[in-house]
């Protein structure tokens, strides 16, 4: 059985252009990610990856379906399904309680920032989160 803090800790990812990769220490071995950072990059990529993508690897509710509004205008009926999916994606976490408060930023003319306030299990302060997304794709 895994200790309570070893949920808090994953291999380190690094987000270049869109590709995730695994990131190495000065000695060669593999880097960690921890605590508060291990959640953060946890739930962002659960939103980057398409629900059922990883139903081959046994995951099949793993991801989230903000990619099913990529080509959607930017107005607030895309927002509302984009808080819906978002919300579903990062309540489905384990180390999630709920999210509390939610809110979609225009910021270019495709472009938005969902952000989130999010409460965690065994934590007393909610996590801010942000995750942006490009409506036409790019």
């Amino acid at each position: 059985m895994a200790k309570e803090q070893e949920k808090f800790n994953d291999l380190q990812l690094s987000d270049r252009l869109g590709e995730l990769d695994l990131l190495l220490s000065s000695s060669g071995d593999l880097k960690l990610v921890r605590g508060t950072d291990c959640i953060v990059q946890g739930l962002l990529l659960r939103l980057q990856v398409r629900k059922g993508e990883l139903a081959p690897l046994g995951w099949p509710n793993y991801g989230s379906r903000l990619h099913e509004l990529i080509g959607e205008p930017n107005n607030a009926r895309t927002h509302v399904m984009l808080m819906a999916h978002a919300r579903t994606a990062i309540e489905q976490d384990p180390r999630v309680v709920k999210v509390k408060e939610m809110r979609v930023i225009p910021k270019e003319q495709n472009v938005v920032q969902i952000q989130m306030e999010i409460l965690l299990k065994n934590e007393s302060k909610p996590l801010n989160l942000g995750y942006q997304i490009n409506l036409e794709g790019l």
